[in-house]
């Protein structure tokens, strides 16, 4: 049973699995924020040969001053076991994140208030800190990501490398990713063309493969933690707002 809601922890953590925007190897110019659009992906999870499946869906909205994101994971008898929403500004750097509100089976909602006034964050854990330039939510990052993708497609090659400050439950760390592949994914959708971008944390791996020919949208992501467990998500369909 424990290892059971291991699985369930780590796939929470996945879809939220979403800074400063200032590349290790590389520079970007501006961003350009991904058109508005719902995306469904099938979850698949494997862990000492027990295989849990459900499906996910993202709720993008985005204009030229505002954001918002909701997503929502659905897996077998247990239904729907997360629930986030993200939502603040857009400015010239990117997502300016204002609020991220996070929901799991069977505990309560955790909120993390990002004060752009006082230029604070207060996180779930009752912590606060003195906020970093344009740092993300566990949410938010990813499309931070395909924003500053979108607007710098050139500079997304082969071992560039990119570092976002990223706020979690009690702290901001940094968040550092690596484009280890560029070629074709196999998804319900047919064969997309990606850019791999994959994020080492002692022993964990994060994967997300953005889709140039698909606004740069996240259409696969992958976690592999240290004892073997996998979970990822994989788009089945896009459709634009």
């Amino acid at each position: 049973m424990k290892s059971f809601r291991q699985i369930v922890v780590w796939l929470c953590l996945l879809i939220a699995t979403s800074a400063a925007c200032a590349a290790t190897s590389q520079t970007a110019k501006n961003v350009n924020i991904p058109p508005s659009a719902d995306l469904s992906y099938a979850v698949s999870t494997q862990y000492n040969g027990l295989n849990i499946n459900g499906n996910s869906s993202i709720q993008w909205k985005a204009d030229k001053q505002s954001y918002t994101l909701q997503t929502e994971t659905r897996v077998g008898l247990l239904g729907k076991i997360m629930e986030a929403t993200s939502s603040g500004q857009v400015g010239p750097k990117g997502l300016m994140p204002e609020k991220y509100v996070e929901k799991r089976l069977r505990k309560a909602s955790m909120a993390t208030i990002f004060n752009r006034v006082e230029d604070t964050i207060a996180y779930p854990s009752g912590s606060t800190s003195k906020m970093m330039d344009m740092t993300q939510d566990r949410s938010s990052i990813v499309w931070q990501l395909a924003s500053v993708a979108r607007a710098n497609p050139d500079k997304f090659i082969m071992n560039s490398s990119w570092t976002f400050n990223v706020a979690g439950s009690s702290k901001t760390s940094p968040w550092v990713f690596k484009v280890v592949k560029i070629g074709e994914l196999s998804t319900p959708m047919g064969q997309i063309k990606t850019v791999q971008l994959t994020r080492q944390d002692g022993g964990q791996q994060t994967s997300v493969w953005l889709a140039p020919g698909n606004n740069w949208y996240p259409v696969q992501i992958l976690l592999i933690e240290k004892n073997g467990t996998q979970i990822k998500q994989t788009i089945r369909k896009i459709t634009p707002i």
